[in-house]
């Protein structure tokens, strides 16, 4: 899914649906399930009430492309495991956050400012023959880096409460949606009750 200029968020696997949530709540109360519409209640009881273990019984790997300063929020969630390309062995693309607001001379000096960091980047590199872990200190926060990131519902759940809240700034919640989006095809009853219950994005 394309987020921002530049960016994006692939789904790449995943472990468990609805029904290994209910599998594993219903193992607290020794019940089985009696209809689809008892264990459409039972997932909302569990979202509702803030029950949240049995929904580490999902398991998601995204794979994200997202400007550095993205990702430094992004990496705060500690509740997650995060595999990121490393500029300090990797020599850093050419590529940059552009804000879709920007226009005219404004945009063209956003633009001239960032391809200038490269350029010296780049000399400092191939030139001077700068280890990249040093030359990477002169790049802007606006590059895109990539990583993966694995996490489970319950964990997802918190990461999606906090950055689609109206606080958050609109680069990550733009990623937080796309994200929804993207678990609401694998696990739609867990997290369309999920979107209307807890996120209450349409209020």
């Amino acid at each position: 899914m394309k987020v921002l200029n530049n960016g994006f968020v692939e789904l790449v696997e995943y472990m468990g649906q609805d029904q290994a949530v209910i599998r594993n709540a219903r193992r607290c109360w020794r019940s089985e399930a009696k209809s689809e519409d008892s264990d459409r209640k039972l997932l909302r009881h569990l979202i509702t009430a803030g029950h949240k273990t049995p929904f580490e019984a999902m398991v998601f790997t995204f794979d994200v492309k997202a400007p550095l300063f993205v990702a430094r929020q992004w990496f705060r969630h500690r509740i997650g495991s995060y595999n990121e390309e490393s500029l300090r062995y990797c020599v850093a693309l050419r590529d940059y956050y552009i804000p879709e607001n920007l226009e005219g001379e404004l945009r063209e000096a956003w633009i001239a400012q960032n391809e200038s960091a490269f350029d010296f980047y780049e000399q400092l590199v191939t030139e001077h023959r700068l280890p990249k872990e040093q030359a990477r200190s002169v790049l802007p926060v606006g590059i895109y880096t990539t990583f993966y990131w694995t996490v489970n519902g319950s964990s997802l759940m918190n990461f999606l409460q906090l950055r689609l809240d109206r606080a958050a700034q609109k680069e990550i919640r733009v990623y937080a949606q796309a994200v929804l989006e993207l678990v609401k095809e694998v696990a739609p009853i867990s997290f369309g009750i999920f979107e209307r219950e807890v996120l209450k994005l349409s209020e």
